[in-house]
């Protein structure tokens, strides 16, 4: 019975001390040692980048994401540069200088331990006593010298900095990414993102916070399933990933914006045109001065009526312009504004269109004045029965930006090729 109870307890000896051995093996460095390479390592990670870090500030889980440009340099000197609507008000704040440092605190941490105006500037209290709700402590969660992610103290966002690339100078780096902004987002863009085999809508680009529906929804307030984003000088780069795609970053390749996962795109600009105006409350604007000489010609014979008509404003009575939108009855016209008898308010009459998508073309088809006054007008000035019979026919259209329609589209009539328009939000 000894003898057993001695067996036993020479294994338990010898499994303890493989045990041990296997620690030792796992663990061959202390806690201390551990957290200091990790310090060594973040602080040359932050210094090895020759041009700075191009950093994608999100100050909260909620925010819209900015854009900082920002340098450490080996003696802790920290140099950032911004511009934006909500810190900035859209003037370059470059080469704000301050000292930085990275502690231990459970893990490595960024600190800005001295006032920096561009980077302190989304955790200033302001008025509300919280402000924009950013942090200047920053968990390091990744570094190396290609990406480094990084996790607010306080509020929790995450931030992520890439290494510039060398010879881009902070104005052409924010040149570009407004540009891009611009080409993205300008005139509430709606966009569409392919993913899991399905396709859902983007709503808000222009807000930095995309509202994601299916497709043909509007954005519900109650159940928002938003993805906060920063506009990046060649696409996008996201806060989370949309559904389970896990990427962040899509590149604009070919008129599309592409991850590894999914890909954002545009529909057909037939379809574009209505759900632009069902969807976005928006209109289209037909540019009288760039179209071809029939519609010119209709226009410059409307004009000389006009100034005919209204002889007190005769230099300025004309035709001053052509939407095509929707009216609060729900029916598609096509709105003609000219000066009459004043030159300085335009008169308005409404002129209902069926307008459908049919495939790649756009079918535009004159039905009726919407109203007596509209007819009365038609009555009084029988040119602008030409201009909608003019109009009316199918169009090829051309975008000039394939991701974002609403900057521009050439409406070219397929039954006569000298028949043609532009038109933009």
């Amino acid at each position: 019975m000894k003898a057993k109870y001695l067996f036993i307890a020479i294994a338990l000896t010898c499994a303890f001390c493989a045990c041990s051995r296997e620690e030792e093996s796992l663990f061959d460095k202390s806690a201390a040692q551990r957290a200091q390479e990790a310090l060594d390592n973040a602080n040359e990670v932050f210094s090895s980048a020759a041009n700075g870090w191009e950093m994608i500030y999100f100050a909260n889980p909620e925010s819209e994401g900015y854009n900082v440009l920002a340098r450490f340099e080996k003696n802790g000197r920290l140099i950032a540069t911004a511009k934006n609507s909500a810190t900035t008000g859209n003037q370059l704040l470059s080469d704000s200088s301050s000292t930085w440092a990275v502690k231990n605190d459970y893990g490595p941490i960024l600190t800005l331990d001295t006032y920096n105006k561009v980077l302190h500037a989304w955790a200033d209290p302001q008025e509300n006593g919280v402000g924009l709700a950013g942090d200047y402590e920053f968990l390091i969660l990744h570094a190396d010298p290609k990406f480094v992610k990084l996790k607010g103290k306080k509020y929790g966002a995450y931030y992520f900095l890439y290494p510039l690339e060398e010879g881009i100078t902070n104005e052409q780096y924010f040149d570009e990414v407004a540009a891009m902004q611009k080409q993205l987002f300008a005139n509430s863009n709606i966009l569409r993102l392919h993913a899991d085999g399905k396709e859902y809508m983007l709503h808000g680009g222009n807000s930095g916070i995309f509202s994601l529906t299916a497709v043909g929804e509007l954005p519900n307030e109650e159940e928002e399933d938003v993805y906060p984003f920063a506009t990046c000088r060649n696409g996008i780069h996201l806060l989370y990933s949309f559904l389970s795609l896990e990427e962040l970053q899509y590149e604009l390749k070919d008129g599309k914006l592409v991850g590894d996962k999914g890909s954002i795109e545009q529909i057909a600009p037939a379809a574009y045109v209505l759900q632009y105006i069902n969807f976005s409350s928006g209109s289209w604007s037909i540019d009288i001065t760039e179209t071809c000489d029939s519609i010119k010609n209709v226009i410059a014979t409307i004009d000389e009526k006009l100034k005919e008509v209204y002889t007190k404003n005769k230099k300025k009575a004309s035709v001053q312009s052509l939407r095509i939108k929707k009216t609060s009855s729900k029916k598609l016209v096509l709105e003609f504004s000219y000066y009459g008898s004043s030159s300085k308010a335009t008169t308005t009459m409404n002129y209902v269109f069926d307008v459908q998508a049919e495939g790649e073309a756009l079918k535009l088809a004159y039905v009726e004045p919407e109203d007596e006054n509209a007819q009365l007008t038609l009555d009084a000035f029988p040119s602008i029965g030409d201009l909608l019979k003019t109009l009316t026919g199918t169009y090829k259209l051309t975008p000039v930006q394939p991701l974002n329609p609403s900057l521009g589209l050439r409406l070219d009539n397929s039954s006569n090729s000298l028949l043609w328009f532009n038109m933009a939000k």
